[in-house]
């Protein structure tokens, strides 16, 4: 397996599904044998007998030069890649994960020249049509990838990501009041649990909404994650409409204090325009927060019937969302049990358990 991602701190999101579905990987199985290969020590370590670590060293063009250099000498029945690259000159089953074309879509949106992007694109779908079985999160990244590359169905395999079930569960009480004092939470809240501040998450549009709701003034919105590139975006929205004391930009918040985040919110306001699956929306079930999430993209697949869905693109429809939820009790007890139901329906075990369905198909 291309590890690499492992021993890089802190662990971004191809690291953190990696090291889970590792980590469920050797829960469901005892039998096979995992090898790690990175350039570096590996930081986020993979308990189970059956993981052993190569460190090659030689980190400078690793994927393109190193790797494929050990793996020759190295016997191996598949080549895992939990992401959309992979080495040149392996032989034997190649297994990739994508987990959504996003990037793509970011990378088009750059002001580069065409020659560059031409080439990016032809990088990701040459990996895509090299790999012997592509691993996908969702069946809306699934569809992507068949529009992009028109590869044969029967090549992907959709593998539903999991959750950190001991992490995301309701908080108690005396958590949701230290967390509400540790960020100043004196009002109810809405809450937005963004990784990085990217234009498809649709901030701006999201403040808007709020703006013309009827939770504006009794309820703030809070928001999270580190600042990207919509960043200039969102705080032009925030000044524009006089949000200052309406609108929390909360930056990076530590993972343990999240499900009291979550738990004390009148909900999650996730009207995102793309997502390859939507993570949040399940965290947010976890720990028995209310969903409102988009109509479209990998949204509906990952709520089902737990959640608010609504047009990304419809401020209206977002503001009217956020207005029944913050006035409308029972709706949100009905959400919050029809939530935790619908979290059960994940977990990195079940992830794993696919993915060795895959693995053990080449044997």
């Amino acid at each position: 397996m291309h590890a690499k991602m492992l021993s890089e701190t802190p662990l971004n999101g191809m690291g953190y599904y990696a090291h889970n579905l590792m980590k469920g990987l050797a829960a469901v199985d005892k039998a096979n044998i995992y090898d790690l290969y990175s350039s570096g020590p590996i930081i986020h370590k993979v308990e189970g007998v059956n993981f052993r670590e190569r460190v090659t060293g030689a980190p400078l063009f690793w994927t393109n030069l190193k790797l494929p250099r050990v793996l020759a000498r190295e016997p191996h029945d598949i080549v895992f890649v939990p992401h959309e690259k992979l080495p040149p000159f392996v032989s034997g089953p190649k297994v990739i994960t994508v987990y959504d074309l996003v990037p793509l879509r970011q990378y088009l949106r750059n002001p580069i020249s065409m020659t560059a992007k031409l080439h990016f694109i032809k990088a990701i779908t040459w990996t895509i049509k090299k790999a012997d079985a592509v691993l996908v999160i969702s069946e809306a990244t699934k569809k992507s990838v068949l529009e992009v590359t028109g590869i044969d169905p029967g090549r992907i395999t959709v593998t539903p990501l999991g959750y950190d079930t001991a992490l995301f569960r309701p908080a108690p009480a005396a958590d949701c009041v230290r967390v509400r004092e540790k960020y100043g939470l004196s009002k109810d809240y809405f809450i937005n649990t963004s990784s990085l501040l990217w234009y498809r998450k649709n901030l701006p549009g999201l403040i808007r909404a709020f703006a013309g709701s009827g939770a504006r003034g009794a309820a703030r919105l809070v928001i999270t994650g580190k600042s990207g590139m919509d960043y200039d975006n969102v705080m032009a929205a925030i000044r524009s409409l006089g949000l200052e004391d309406d609108v929390l930009i909360l930056g990076y918040v530590p993972l343990e204090d999240m499900p009291a985040l979550l738990g004390g919110a009148i909900g999650l306001a996730f009207p995102s325009l793309h997502e390859g699956f939507g993570l949040p929306i399940v965290e947010a079930f976890a720990c028995g927060c209310p969903v409102m999430t988009s109509n479209c993209s990998s949204m509906p697949e990952v709520a089902g019937d737990a959640a608010i869905l609504v047009d990304p693109l419809d401020e209206g429809a977002i503001s009217g969302a956020l207005t029944r939820l913050a006035s409308d009790s029972a709706l949100r007890e009905e959400l919050t049990k029809r939530g935790f139901e619908r979290a059960r329906a994940f977990s990195w075990e079940k992830t794993a358990q696919l993915t060795l369905d895959v693995f053990e198909g080449f044997a």
